[in-house]
């Protein structure tokens, strides 16, 4: 990419990824996009949490739409196998929110998987209408896959 059409695919990436959500992110303002390293690796869609209170925000005003968060932790191999696939899902089903929570990056981020009652990494949580629906524990992105697809 030149430098220009990089900045254009990102911009294009930011604008496709806002009009994803079904929230307003100024109704949930602590959360932030997760970024990578490499600005070519950049995924708008997926968006980090660390606490109780923003999940419990963005399900609510996600209303009837697919909530999605991941659970993982850094120390995790699966965990960072799966991450990739993860994101390029939230870039496939953009009817869907995609949230992420790495629970040893703070003790709020902590507290929320031992409330989701996470006892393994990674795991997946479904959440439409303010229902938990569904739960994936492990990396299986073909199951990931077709509960999205089944839920959206």
């Amino acid at each position: 990419y030149t430098q220009k059409g990089l900045m254009l695919r990102l911009s294009f990436l930011a604008a496709s990824a806002l009009s994803a959500l079904a929230f307003s992110p100024s109704s949930v303002p602590s959360l932030r996009p997760a970024l990578r390293n490499s600005a070519a690796s950049v995924s708008m869609a997926v968006a980090d949490i660390a606490t109780a209170g923003e999940l419990d925000d963005v399900v609510k005003a996600s209303g009837d739409k697919l909530v999605v968060i991941d659970y993982s932790t850094t120390w995790c191999g699966p965990c960072k196998i799966v991450a990739p696939k993860y994101e390029a899902l939230s870039d496939v089903y953009t009817d869907a929110v995609f949230l992420k929570c790495i629970g040893d990056s703070s003790a709020e981020a902590t507290a929320l998987m031992k409330r989701e009652g996470i006892r393994s990494v990674p795991a997946f949580h479904f959440w439409k209408g303010g229902e938990k629906v569904e739960v994936i524990a492990g990396a299986n992105v073909e199951a990931l896959e077709n509960t999205i697809k089944d839920n959206i």
